[in-house]
């Protein structure tokens, strides 16, 4: 592969990967919602129905962001992405690091459950955390 095909195979890249990844969370909410009919017996039609109405309201934001973008210059150069990356790492890892040390406390009191609703707690406030940060990261 030369460097003219690599550019033009980066330029089609960069003009579907975002509609790409607005279908895989659509394909997301409907086999999430399969899933849920499988171990639960009945179908959320409103996820589905909102699933739907986000990947319309995305794909339109979408299309206007890429024709309102005239020039040929890209969201984020390399020092970008390299500090979201490292981002990714410190926040993953100190993630990981209150999950051991939040074992050991309950494992040093005496547990011997865990209350899921705590873990699923650190899970949403993960990704609430990764995503603000790296709209800040990526702004800066």
């Amino acid at each position: 592969m030369n460097v003219k095909d690599r550019k033009k195979l980066g330029a089609m890249l960069e003009k579907w990967m975002p509609f790409f990844i607005i279908t895989c969370t659509l394909i997301g909410a409907v086999l999430g919602s399969f899933l849920y009919y499988l171990f639960q017996g009945e179908f959320p039609y409103e996820v589905v129905m909102s699933g739907l109405i986000i990947t319309v309201i995305f794909t339109v934001i979408e299309v206007i962001k890429q024709k309102r973008k005239k020039d040929k210059v890209p969201e984020a150069d390399e020092r970008v992405i390299q500090n979201i990356s490292r981002y990714f790492a410190y926040i993953s890892h100190g993630s990981l690091a209150i999950i051991f040390i939040s074992l050991a406390g309950f494992t040093l009191i005496g547990q011997e459950s865990f209350p899921i609703l705590y873990l699923w707690i650190l899970f949403f406030a993960y990704i609430w955390i990764v995503g603000i940060g790296t709209l800040i990261i990526k702004r800066r």
